[in-house]
């Protein structure tokens, strides 16, 4: 596969670096699991692609003070950039988030989250697969994102996420490499096709941007389905 590096000088590019490449594991039974994220210091693109409950009502919540729970200055210092066309800072306190950590990762989302510290720490969510026919909207312009369901590799030949099948012509997907510091670039061709070769999502819990040159949204439509045991 032929892969084109890049630095995005103002959008992308100011994000800054991290130390080593995020490794996950996966665990399931059936659509309920969990998975492991290791966050390295610096910065580092994550996803939840797992419907977490509230641990009161037990209805969804995705956001990140139930995700990230900082009630006793666990994450301190931490930042959190999450994205709507511009950038949504929340910053980690001595006692919860600045911003009362109401945004939300929820599947198919991704933020930028910052390490500051000098140790890699690994968090855990804990939450149900989504099932069926599962669409993430992606709007034009630059989207921060990820798969829907916790898989990674090919998302193009990936028969769950069947990704990119009907890219515009011109389409980017950017994934960051912080190894380098860079951002891998892949390109849409005609017909949904990727010519330099199909984007790879780095890692379950982890995401991309994707710069949709369309006026028009573009569903990235996904399935899965629990088998019977």
């Amino acid at each position: 596969m032929r892969t084109k590096t890049v630095l995005l000088s103002a959008l992308l590019g100011a994000i800054g670096s991290v130390s080593a490449l995020a490794q996950t594991n996966v665990y399931s039974l059936n659509a309920v699991g969990y998975i492991n994220v290791s966050l390295y210091p610096g910065f580092n693109i994550v996803s939840c692609p797992l419907v977490v409950a509230d641990p009161g009502t037990g209805a969804q919540n995705n956001s990140l003070s139930n995700l990230l729970v900082n009630t006793n200055g666990q994450f301190k210092k931490w930042q959190v950039y999450g994205w709507n066309g511009s950038y949504i800072q929340d910053s980690g306190s001595g006692s919860g988030w600045s911003l009362g950590g109401t945004q939300t990762i929820n599947p198919g989302q991704a933020v930028w989250v910052q390490n500051p510290s000098n140790s890699t720490v690994t968090v855990t969510f804990v939450g149900t697969v989504p099932t069926g026919s599962l669409t993430n909207a992606l709007l034009p312009g630059f989207n921060l994102v990820s798969s829907m369901v916790p898989a990674s590799g090919d998302i193009v030949t990936n028969l769950i996420m069947a990704f990119g099948t009907n890219a515009t012509k011109k389409d980017q997907v950017y994934t960051y490499n912080p190894l380098t510091t860079n951002y891998i670039q892949y390109s849409a061709g005609a017909a949904g096709s990727w010519p330099g070769g199909d984007p790879i999502l780095p890692s379950v819990g982890g995401g991309f941007w994707y710069q949709s040159v369309s006026a028009n949204t573009n569903n990235w439509v996904e399935n899965y389905t629990v088998a019977n045991p």
